[in-house]
């Protein structure tokens, strides 16, 4: 008896399975996802995409059933002219995960077998293609294959390679961290992704202080763990160091721990209260002596990265006297160091700052402080908070710095998870520490650093064409650059007053950046008959 019992229990479940219906298509990457999100009236069978040779291309699809299900996804060859093996073999699948039911769904993980599919719930899968470096220009195809029980369908894959190959971009990307003695592992997943500089709090410094009579004694164990680390994965720097923020002085604060020297708390300052030891003969010793013994350190081990020192984060609002005087004493002892200078979104608090630091560093008013760094002779990077949407992770990492002609462009944040654990750009995997769980607002951030390689091959291609053709391009690639509009922001809702998010009209405005760069270099590809 409880074998017929389990046995129409089983066919229950088989008929259940069988009689689901699921719905597949190729879902924008650059939309945001939701597992809300309805099957459109029409879905597109067809994922497409375009790349050149090596470089990595996202797509996503979507799938979702009437009744709870489980799917196996898996590659396959298209039938039909253009079916390529190749293309099979740059392809990777991932299945996009949310922090929780609440959440929206960011987190890459690979899977095998199974994947469950809930009843009247969307869920997305994330493909990357990187075609190798030799592959010839086309377009080749392959097919996603989706099936359930006794359903079976597909959705065609399609790879257009495009003739050329990118070149490097003179913007720098970088990411602020939290924590540095992470696997070297990741720090190579930051190079894949077209990262190069670091900037993290002095807690990430991994440098303790010590009383050594009357002066400080800097241990350096940590840095050396992370430096190896960071060197290994190819990154070029710079990196940033941060002594403090904008009301906390942890460097000083370290000072004054070891040399029993009171910290005080003045009186708040737009809600702030300044953290730190008061300025006296002894701490300005101990600030300098430290400070050459950091300098003489990064000499001693060579390393290729820069050195570039963050005095406060963020002074303007109550820190901006002490950084000035700050900024006078790190000059005087290592006058070759640039200095980071964050003035947030206000050109007039860039005019503040410009005799306080060597790099200008804005979250807004891009164009206002972009002026200011140029007429000061500065140099001029951007930051921002791109994490919030796919596409604007892309644009403020792409599209952003090329308009306002930015040197340099950071995001916030890199692996702050105890701030703000669904939203960062990585996430410590559950069983293994050297593997990144990446997200797809950093896989965006990728796409933003080769879209400044898209705008930097078409400046390069400009650049050798004739006269003529050149300035026809020139026109262009201007005309181009000021179709993006820097001044959409609006208030990053979980950040302060001057912490600002942008915000597109479209979320395809970055494609259509890459769309036209790509149809200029293409022009001019043809015209030299390569």
């Amino acid at each position: 008896m409880k074998k017929f019992i389990s046995l129409i229990a089983l066919l229950l479940v088989t008929s259940t399975a069988l009689s689901a219906e699921i719905v597949s298509w190729a879902h924008p990457w650059l939309k945001p996802m939701s597992s809300k999100e309805p099957p459109p009236t029409r879905p597109e069978k067809v994922i497409r995409l375009r790349t050149t040779p090596g470089e990595y291309e996202p797509a996503c699809f979507a799938v979702r059933s009437d009744k709870d299900a489980e799917v196996t996804v898996s590659l396959a060859r298209a039938a039909g002219p253009n079916a390529s093996q190749a293309l099979l073999r740059s392809t990777e699948i991932m299945v996009v995960e949310s922090l929780a039911d609440s959440t929206q769904p960011n987190r890459l993980y690979e899977f095998s077998g199974t994947v469950k599919v809930r009843a009247g719930r969307t869920r997305y899968f994330w493909i990357t293609v990187r075609p190798g470096t030799g592959m010839r220009p086309g377009t080749y195809k392959s097919r996603v294959r989706i099936a359930s029980g006794a359903w079976d369908g597909s959705l065609e894959l399609e790879c257009e390679v495009l003739p050329f190959t990118l070149a490097d971009s003179p913007v720098t990307g970088g990411v602020f961290m939290s924590e540095t003695d992470i696997p070297e592992s990741w720090y190579r997943d930051m190079k894949e992704h077209g990262l190069d500089a670091i900037q993290f709090f002095w807690g990430g410094t991994g440098i303790d202080i010590s009383r050594d009579g009357d002066r400080p004694k800097l241990d350096f164990t940590g840095t050396d763990r992370f430096m190896r680390r960071v060197a290994a994965a190819g990154l070029k720097g710079p990196v940033i160091i941060s002594l403090g923020n904008d009301h906390s002085l942890h460097y000083e604060r370290s000072l004054a721990q070891a040399f029993d020297i009171p910290v005080e708390t003045g009186e708040p300052v737009d809600g702030k209260s300044v953290i730190g030891p008061a300025v006296t003969p002894q701490l300005d010793s101990l600030f300098v002596d430290g400070l050459r013994q950091i300098d003489a350190y990064w000499r001693g081990r060579g390393w290729p990265q820069e050195l570039v020192v963050l005095i406060y984060d963020e002074p303007t609002e109550r820190l901006l006297t002490r950084c000035r005087d700050r900024y006078r004493l790190l000059k005087s002892v290592i006058p070759a160091t640039r200095v980071y200078g964050v003035v947030m979104n206000r050109q007039s608090w860039a005019e503040s700052m410009v005799d306080q630091c060597d790099v200008i560093v804005s979250d807004g008013g891009f164009l206002g402080c972009q002026e200011v760094a140029e007429r000061y002779a500065k140099d001029y990077w951007v930051y921002s908070f791109p994490l919030r949407t796919v596409h604007g992770s892309r644009y403020d990492m792409g599209c952003l710095p090329w308009r306002v002609k930015a040197d340099g462009a950071f995001f916030w944040m890199y692996n702050y998870w105890s701030y703000d654990p669904d939203g960062c750009a990585v996430y410590r995997h559950a069983v293994n520490p050297g593997q990144v769980v990446r997200s797809t607002p950093w896989e965006a951030v990728r796409e933003g650093m080769d879209d400044l390689r898209y705008l930097a091959t078409a400046q390069r291609l400009i650049d050798r064409a004739p006269t003529g053709l050149k300035e026809k391009a020139v026109r262009r690639l201007e005309t181009l650059r000021l179709t993006v509009d820097p001044n959409r922001r609006r208030t990053n809702p979980t950040g302060e007053a001057h912490d600002e998010m942008s915000v597109l009209a479209r979320y395809s405005e970055p494609q259509r950046v890459r769309d036209e760069a790509t149809a200029i270099i293409l022009e001019l590809l043809n015209y030299s008959g390569k």
